[in-house]
Parts: structure tokens; C-alpha cells; sequence
């Protein structure tokens, strides 16, 4: 009986500690969402006291991801000149880390910073239709069409694990509704994650760029702030992705580097 008693006791006194428990956790979690939404406010009165609207529903609280160093993979660039000029293809090597494709429909160049130029000498396909259907393969988004009657241009973004690619886009040439050359920078969709230590909230973006419109940046509201990817170059590294937040104005798009907190206009 004795031994009964014990064990009920140990069970209570083990249940009350997990309760206690949860209760910690609870307050804990509580006063880590009101001291976010504290945070929130204080930046809305910032933006307001510089002539700012800022929309606090607008300051997420998502994890900017890792940075990315990413490798030229030479089957897709392939890929994507049969995609424009079809099959076979004859390749050549021009040094430099160029390489170049051809055959009768034109020719394509590739190079190993991810920029490309296709000159396309014959295509049967309807301009708005090859478009589409290039953007849809090769991770393109916001496809936009600028023409007067059937020649112009398009443009479209390119998006890396469906994050948009601030400074990588392609262009189209279109004449008489048939594409002509297609030219910008296409990117791998593998990569190697870089650590990168502080990379900034939301909040912190917002502060970096807080100095900006101090500075006398011509802004009035605050429409839109997302997470996105830039690409940068250099001869060690010719293709990397570096987060940043965009923080859409009323009057333009600005992108806070989530590393070193450098506004830039777009």
C-alpha cells in the first residue's frame, strides 16, 4: 500500500513539473511575440515621424536563407540552347571560360559568370508562345511584354528555389512575332549554402534603410518588403547568391544587402 501511495506522489509531483513547464514555455513564447510586435510598432512610429507610412503587417519574421555559391553546370546551358535553336548542336571551346553552340537555326555563347547571348536565325514558333515556354523550363518569372504591333521586347526574372534573382534577368527580341535573340544570365539551380553570421531581419533591414530616407530619399509609404536573392561576381567566385530583403516604395524598389545592411535602388 505504502509503495501504491509513493509511486501516485511521484507521478503527481513528475505531472505538476510538466505543467510548470509548459506554463515557462508559454511565457517565454508570449513575451518573445509581444516584444516582436513592440519592435513592429516602434518601427511603424519611426517611418512615421520621417513622412513614411509603414504597414506593420508587412515586417515578417522569416529567417532570411543562406547565401549560395553555385557552379556552372555546362548540361544545362546545353540544354537551354536546344531549348532555342533545337538539335544537333556543335559546340566549340573559345578560351576563357566561354563556350559557344551552333548550328543552322543561329547560335548561342555562354559564359562562366552565367551570362549568355543567343542569336536565333530561324524560328517557327510564335513569339509570346516560345517565351512562355522558355520562362516555364528555366525558372523565369514575371514575364512582361513591351511591343509595337508584333516587334519589341520581353523580359522576365529569374527565380532560385522560387526566390526572385534581383539583377538576373533575359531578355527576348522580337520581330514580326518570331524570336530573334534572347540574351541575360541563367543560373544553375544547385548550390553550395555559405554560412553567414547576423544576416538581418526584416527589422534590421528596415533600420538600414531608415537611413536612407533620412538621407533624403524621396519616399511616402512602404508598400511591400520581401525576401530575395542578389547575384554577384567576382573572378573567385563568378556566381553567388547573397539574401536580401526589397522593400517596395511608392516611388521605387530598394534591396538591403542581409550581410552587410547596403541599401541599393533597383
Amino acid at each position: 500500500m505504502e509503495s501504491f501511495r509513493l509511486k501516485n506522489i511521484v507521478i503527481l509531483i513528475l505531472v505538476l513539473m510538466n505543467l510548470c513547464l509548459l506554463g515557462l514555455l508559454g511565457l517565454r513564447v508570449t513575451t518573445g511575440l509581444s516584444a516582436q510586435a513592440e519592435a513592429r510598432e516602434q518601427m511603424v512610429q519611426l517611418y512615421a515621424a520621417e513622412g513614411v507610412f509603414l504597414d506593420g503587417d508587412l515586417i515578417s519574421g522569416t529567417t532570411p536563407p543562406a547565401g549560395l555559391t553555385l557552379t556552372r553546370d555546362t548540361a544545362e546551358e546545353e540544354k537551354l540552347a536546344e531549348f532555342l535553336l533545337g538539335e544537333p548542336l556543335s559546340p566549340s571551346d573559345g578560351g576563357g571560360g566561354v563556350t559557344t553552340y551552333q548550328n543552322a537555326n543561329g547560335s548561342a555563347v555562354f559564359r562562366s559568370d552565367g551570362t549568355f547571348d543567343v542569336v536565333i536565325d530561324q524560328s517557327g514558333e510564335a513569339a509570346e508562345t516560345l517565351c512562355r515556354a522558355f520562362c516555364r523550363a528555366f525558372h523565369y518569372d514575371g514575364l512582361t511584354f513591351s511591343l509595337e504591333g508584333a516587334s519589341g521586347t520581353a523580359a522576365a526574372l529569374q527565380t532560385y528555389n522560387s526566390a526572385p534573382v534581383v539583377n538576373c534577368t533575359v531578355t527576348f527580341t522580337i520581330s514580326d512575332n518570331r524570336v530573334t535573340a534572347v540574351s541575360g544570365a541563367h543560373l544553375p539551380q544547385e548550390g553550395q549554402s555559405v554560412s553567414g553570421d547576423g544576416a538581418l531581419s526584416s527589422l534590421g533591414a528596415l533600420n538600414a534603410f531608415l537611413s536612407t530616407v533620412q538621407s533624403g530619399a524621396v519616399v511616402t509609404a512602404v508598400t511591400d518588403l520581401y525576401l530575395c536573392y542578389e547575384l554577384q561576381s567576382t573572378i573567385a567566385t563568378p556566381m553567388a547568391l547573397v539574401p536580401a530583403w526589397c522593400i517596395v516604395t511608392d516611388t521605387a524598389s530598394y534591396y538591403v544587402n542581409c550581410y552587410t545592411g547596403t541599401v541599393s535602388a533597383g
